[in-house]
């Protein structure tokens, strides 16, 4: 079994330099660090993780914990977080629920990716004394937590402000869960946009951001008298089980009712139909780049200044 001895000696360079090359630890030039992990490559050499560990108290491994893995969002998320992991010689491993604050609490990861807002901020305070964290859609201040935070009421605001420009008066609001911090900022933005036209909402749905809790919604909207004119969805999701069920009651859509969602999963989906309103962010580049964050935190040694920030197009849609 090859050993880092044989590994240094074919890349021509010592011990050390050899471990530190395949650690991760940024004291080692770019080029000799390639060649070090090419020779890893070559003579099928794997180090030891338990012994590795035990000297340079890293795992290699970034931790991703989401409060669900339903719907395309954390998908695209992960997706974008998983490249640039692997990319760079890092794991990824995904949790959800109670195992993700085991996780933390026995830092089985080097830094984390956190996308749910009812995880325990004392475990991610107590966590974060010793390794990074990026918070998305979350907001939280505190030393070596960084939200990225996504301009949800803001958006929101500008979407129903160019609806109310279109002609709808009649608003309904469909609620993701009460806790969710986004769910909460999107409402804001909602509610701003109507306060400035002067109207009021006329009625709010609770859901819980997945297609059944719109379906659930959009049929007791269904039994409104007078229809509203126009439903903002908290998601996109739980707008799509909205259309579905005005198309149950034989409600059209747009042609009765507006809906609008948020995420823009499925702008360019062929199979619904009609196309959605929303607001389309890209999160695909969102988890790159939140990956990148870290992983750059944790090569350089030090805490970075700065927080990372969504990054890709923000689009409205508009066919309704």
């Amino acid at each position: 079994m090859p050993t880092i001895k044989d590994v240094a000696k074919k890349a021509g360079v010592s011990v050390s330099t050899a471990s530190y090359a395949l650690n991760n630890i940024p004291l080692v030039h770019p080029d000799t660090r390639k060649r070090v992990l090419e020779v890893a490559k070559a003579i099928d050499y794997h180090p030891n993780a338990s012994a590795r560990n035990l000297k340079t108290k890293r795992t290699n491994n970034i931790g991703v914990f989401v409060y669900g893995f339903s719907g395309p969002v954390f998908s695209e998320i992960l997706e974008g977080i998983n490249r640039v992991v692997h990319e760079n010689g890092f794991n990824i491993l995904v949790s959800s629920g109670k195992s993700s604050s085991i996780m933390l609490k026995e830092k089985q990861v080097d830094a984390a990716v956190i996308f749910d807002s009812s995880f325990d901020r004392n475990v991610i305070f107590q966590y974060a004394k010793t390794a990074p964290v990026v918070l998305l859609d979350t907001y939280l201040q505190g030393d070596n937590i960084y939200p990225s935070v996504i301009d949800n009421d803001v958006l929101v605001h500008q979407l129903i402000r160019q609806m109310i420009d279109q002609g709808y008066r009649r608003f309904v609001y469909v609620a993701g869960p009460e806790n969710a911090f986004n769910n909460k900022e999107r409402y804001k933005g909602y509610l701003q946009a109507l306060k400035e036209a002067k109207l009021k909402s006329i009625q709010y749905f609770y859901g819980d951001f997945t297609i059944p809790s719109g379906y659930k919604a959009g049929k007791e909207i269904a039994k409104m008298d007078p229809l509203p004119d126009f439903v903002y969805c908290a998601n996109d999701e739980m707008a799509l089980g909205i259309i579905q069920a005005l198309h149950d009651e034989q409600i059209g859509v747009p042609e009765q009712i507006g809906v609008a969602g948020f995420d823009g999963s499925y702008i360019d989906n062929p199979y619904v139909h009609p196309s959605l309103t929303t607001v389309a962010i890209d999160h695909y580049s969102w988890g790159k780049s939140s990956a990148l964050f870290l992983i750059n935190a944790l090569q350089k040694g030090e805490i970075i200044k700065g927080v990372s920030k969504p990054i890709g197009e923000i689009m409205i849609k508009k066919s309704t």
